[in-house]
């Protein structure tokens, strides 16, 4: 395996790693609400960006699902 691939593969699982993180911060902070240490502030981070990539953000939310299953079919 070259070096080129061997870069491509640790961007590709840490990417993975981090979409994980993503998720379950998102869950632990809808769960247990802003008092949860070290992920109840996520959701309270994300809705700006979700507001500033759409007026409507559950278009944005099904844009990025449709994405990652697109992303996804394709690993």
């Amino acid at each position: 395996m070259d070096l080129l691939e061997k870069v491509k593969h640790w961007l590709l699982e840490a990417t993975k790693l981090l979409g994980l993180i993503v998720a379950v911060s998102i869950l632990v902070s809808i769960l247990f609400g802003p008092s949860a240490p070290f992920f109840g502030s996520v959701l309270t981070n994300i809705e700006p960006v979700i507001a500033t990539l759409g007026s409507e953000g559950l278009a944005v939310i099904i844009a990025l699902i449709i994405i990652l299953g697109v992303w996804n079919s394709r690993s």
